[in-house]
């Protein structure tokens, strides 16, 4: 008798017997890999329809660690940034400081003041090109170069590649500063005296120039405290003129006043007074002659030497600092040339500078727009911060020119108190851009502003980040006790199922009969 094997009696049996062991042996296999790896499966596809979850959980988790890692960067960044813009605060504060103690001591302190501001000057350049190693921080939206030229050829310039002469601002300084005093020296004011009169007239080459403004001193008004003795009168259709009569004989003490105006606004004074010494008689004083045209004679050269004398400081500090603020506005890939002064004779003019004639200091990007917006932090899915800063905002420039026109406003040698106080004047409102108005200071706190809303930001991440990972956790990891529970069932109920199929196959008719 032929038998199907598997329609024999008993087969199904033994085939779901066979079955139910192996599906055993597969779940106790599984658990005993729970257990060694903490997983709840090897694979997405065996978390069941807990793998959506998981895996939306786990792409938000990446995002949030990329986020973090940015963070991290950009926060030593704001640090460095922040860190160099205080020290640009610092060296402003530290030299307007210096300039007023200065007022209170001997001229001869004045080249510690200036000592002082040439280190302060290359300490800010230095600060400038700060780097993280990875970028240049002021540079804007460049940050592969170091956005500021050196000290030494800022001020003194140097030779390009191609054999160029560019002029640093040293040398603008100087031919304002010559233009502005004239060949009289006197602020290219002409002098002249016919008879019993004085007369001053503003040059007119000077007055031809815009829109930086005229060269020189211009004439605002002329009083007398006598006005009986000393006649001013004074036209001021352009050019301008004042003529001074001696009228009569002064008095001793009586006072003439000339208001001269600075190129760029201010204006100073030049003040005589009679005498009626017939000995050397103090600058400032002219002396009362034995007659008029002896007196007229006397107004006459104290004038002269009164206005050299005033022309020297109060226009070379003003020239000067017009000089250091025109020069920083250059720029290089802004394509920013700082006008440049050229002589046709004597004759001053301002004319359009060139790359090849002039040192462009800042050669970071240029491109307009808010400076902070040039580097744009991603810090969450829908948050940035702003951390970008150019070397030639305005207020770093007030300071780089405040700081240059002490350097090279004060004389080499040992300054007069009116030099000191003339530059002191001229630098202190540009100093003050380190932390007063918009200033330098503002800056920092833009950057400290920004690092509080990284870090802020950062905090917000790391708690996503944890409620996340309670998510993934509960979905991807086993629990240990449950999976010992199960796994301790299991090999028990597999235990038993081999015990019983160990003594089903020894079962024979005369066992089961007997």
């Amino acid at each position: 008798m032929t038998t199907i094997a598997p329609f024999a009696a008993g087969s199904y049996a033994t085939s779901r017997s066979t079955s139910q062991l192996l599906a055993l042996k597969s779940q106790l296999n599984d658990l005993t890999t729970q257990l060694g790896t903490g997983l709840t499966a090897q694979s997405y596809g065996g978390l069941g329809t807990g793998r959506s979850a998981a895996l939306s959980a786990q792409a938000s988790i990446s995002a949030l660690d990329g986020y973090s890692a940015v963070i991290d960067t950009a926060q030593t960044r704001a640090k460095l940034a922040t860190t160099s813009m205080t020290q640009v605060v610092t060296v402003a504060s530290n030299a307007a400081a210096a300039l007023q103690n200065g007022l209170q001591s001997s001229p001869a302190g004045s080249q510690a003041v200036k000592a002082t501001a040439l280190n302060n000057f290359s300490a800010a350049i230095d600060a400038l090109n700060q780097s993280d190693g990875i970028i240049f921080l002021f540079g804007g939206r460049d940050g592969t170069t170091a956005p500021v030229l050196d000290t030494n050829t800022i001020l003194y310039g140097t030779v390009d590649a191609n054999g160029n002469t560019l002029a640093g601002l040293k040398t603008l300084v100087d031919d304002q500063v010559k233009a502005d005093l004239g060949t009289g020296l006197n602020g290219r004011l002409t002098q002249t005296t016919t008879g019993t009169a004085v007369t001053l007239t503003e040059d007119t080459t000077a007055q031809a120039v815009s829109p930086a403004g005229p060269f020189g001193f211009t004439i605002q008004s002329v009083g007398s405290s006598n006005p009986a003795a000393l006649a001013p009168v004074t036209n001021l259709a352009a050019p301008a003129s004042s003529t001074v009569t001696v009228a009569a004989q002064p008095s001793d003490g009586d006072t003439l006043t000339f208001t001269l105006g600075m190129p760029g606004g201010g204006s100073t004074t030049v003040t005589l007074t009679a005498s009626k010494s017939t000995g050397a008689v103090a600058s400032g004083t002219f002396s009362i002659g034995a007659d008029v045209a002896t007196t007229t004679a006397n107004l006459s050269a104290a004038l002269s030497s009164a206005l050299q004398n005033t022309a020297a400081p109060a226009l070379s500090a003003n020239a000067t600092a017009r000089a250091s603020q025109n020069f920083f506005t250059g720029s290089a890939k802004g394509n920013v040339v700082p006008e440049r002064i050229t002589f046709t004779g004597s004759v001053p003019s301002y004319t359009p500078g060139t790359a090849t004639n002039t040192v462009l200091w800042y050669r970071g990007d240029d491109s307009g727009g808010d400076p902070r917006a040039t580097q744009t932090i991603q810090v969450g899915s829908s948050s940035s911060v702003q951390l970008g800063v150019r070397a030639n905002e305005a207020p770093i420039r007030s300071v780089l020119a405040g700081l240059a026109t002490v350097a090279l406003g004060i004389p080499a040698n040992s300054a007069t108190s009116s030099a000191y106080a003339a530059v002191a004047a001229q630098a202190a409102p540009l100093l003050a851009a380190g932390n007063t108005g918009s200033s330098v200071q503002d800056i920092v706190t833009d950057l400290s502003l920004a690092s509080a809303r990284m870090s802020s930001a950062a905090s917000t991440n790391t708690s996503q980040k944890s409620t996340l990972q309670d998510t993934v956790d509960g979905i991807e990891q086993a629990s240990t006790e449950e999976v010992a529970t199960k796994l301790l069932e299991l090999q028990n109920r597999l235990q038993a199922s081999y015990q019983i199929t160990a003594s089903l196959s020894k079962l024979s008719l005369t066992n089961y009969l007997s």
